[in-house]
């Protein structure tokens, strides 16, 4: 049985059946705890490098942060609410937004707080993930430093 279930989310169908996996492994254990996880990428990478970043205001810069974080907070709700449809998890479930390269933040974070599963969706979602092949996930697989399971 796993205790610490960290769960990678990013909107997609995939995601909510790995949301839905994380349950399942919770389930009869009184002490598992579900973090989900979402990952957004810094505000700097939207408005490129060098010259032309120093040319975007700063308000420009903010109101994007807001504008993904937005987002992000809406992805994890929607887990959210996904995972406590499922009796048994009420206060067990927890949100995290983290910024940087997906794979690296989720593993990152997954070592630091001691996870020891890391539960998430094959591919992601929109069309740089479906070229992309699942990247992210190969990438968490390849450098977690606990068990990976990924879903579809």
């Amino acid at each position: 049985m796993y205790n610490k279930i960290l769960v990678a989310v990013d909107g997609s169908e995939n995601a909510l059946r790995a949301v839905k996996e994380a349950v399942r492994l919770a389930e009869g254990n009184p002490e598992a705890q579900i973090t989900l996880i979402t990952v957004v990428p810094p505000v700097d990478m939207f408005f490129g490098y060098g010259e032309i970043w120093l040319t975007v205001r700063q308000e420009t810069r903010q109101k994007a942060l807001e504008k993904v974080m937005q987002k992000a907070t809406e992805v994890l709700d929607q887990a959210k609410q996904a995972a406590e449809m499922a009796e048994g998890t009420a206060g067990q479930v927890e949100t995290v937004i983290q910024i940087g390269d997906p794979a690296q933040a989720i593993v990152e974070y997954a070592s630091k707080e001691g996870y020891e599963v890391i539960v998430m969706g094959r591919r992601g979602t929109g069309l740089l993930q479906e070229l992309l092949l699942g990247s992210v996930s190969h990438k968490v697989m390849q450098l977690a430093p606990c068990p990976v399971l990924l879903v579809r």
